[in-house]
């Protein structure tokens, strides 16, 4: 009855996710593209979004969690209203990097999550998912991936981690958020990162897969650049 009832509310949060506006106009991160496409203001807001991170003090080890892993999903607006039960979602993007260690991509993701649980407020977020390994970026783009990890960092709470030689990565997954608004409580979580085909297509402008997109260099686009290049701390 439990996984029914589940099941029911993460389809609810998906039509939900689906007619929402992704694009920064709350608290917390305030980059606002100015692109007309949809698609182009998450790529924008996402290089934005992890640009604010890293130049945050608390967040040094954010450059050798790049260098390090194998890829890493950017979600720059991720947003919860929750009394008892709450809606978590947000559109994001992928990106990995190829044979000579340059980043990738990016392909559209999107987050759906239901946390149960002891929960009220508000929240946005940035959060970033670093997948440190080929095993992890496998099961990203199997669909492999959930939300029931549970391991939320929020700023301030690892500021005693300044240098990244102090920095120990356990497992093949790594969270990271950086949260504004007010938000308390236990929660149990279940959701997943799932593929927006449509972004995808309406981006590249004809149906491709995700493998081509984050291990081939067939669909580099212009307009993704300043990602890639903040990825790789240039820009």
């Amino acid at each position: 009855m439990h996984k029914n009832i589940t099941a029911v509310l993460l389809g609810l949060t998906i039509i939900i996710l689906s007619s929402c506006t992704p694009v920064k106009q709350f608290v917390g991160n305030p980059c606002i593209s100015n692109s007309s496409t949809t698609m182009q203001r998450i790529v924008d807001s996402s290089a934005c979004a992890l640009n604010q991170m890293r130049s945050k003090e608390n967040w040094p080890y954010i450059d050798y969690l790049l260098e390090e892993s194998r890829a890493v999903f950017i979600f720059p607006d991720v947003y919860k209203a929750a009394f008892l039960v709450g809606a978590e979602v947000g559109p994001g993007v992928l990106c990995a990097k190829d044979d000579t260690g340059f980043w990738n991509g990016p392909a559209f993701f999107n987050m759906a999550g239901i946390d149960v649980g002891l929960q009220g407020g508000v929240e946005g977020k940035t959060l970033l998912v670093f997948l440190m390994d080929d095993q992890a970026l496998d099961d990203a783009l199997g669909g492999k991936i959930d939300l029931s990890l549970g391991v939320d960092m929020a700023v301030g709470h690892t500021a005693d981690r300044s240098n990244r030689g102090t920095f120990d990565v356990e497992g093949n997954i790594v969270l990271l958020v950086d949260q504004a608004g007010a938000y308390g409580g236990m929660t149990a979580r279940t959701g997943a990162f799932m593929v927006s085909n449509d972004f995808n297509k309406r981006y590249y402008g004809k149906k491709v897969s995700v493998s081509d997109l984050l291990l081939t260099h067939k669909y580099d686009k212009p307009e993704a650049d300043k990602l890639l290049l903040s990825l790789a701390g240039v820009y």
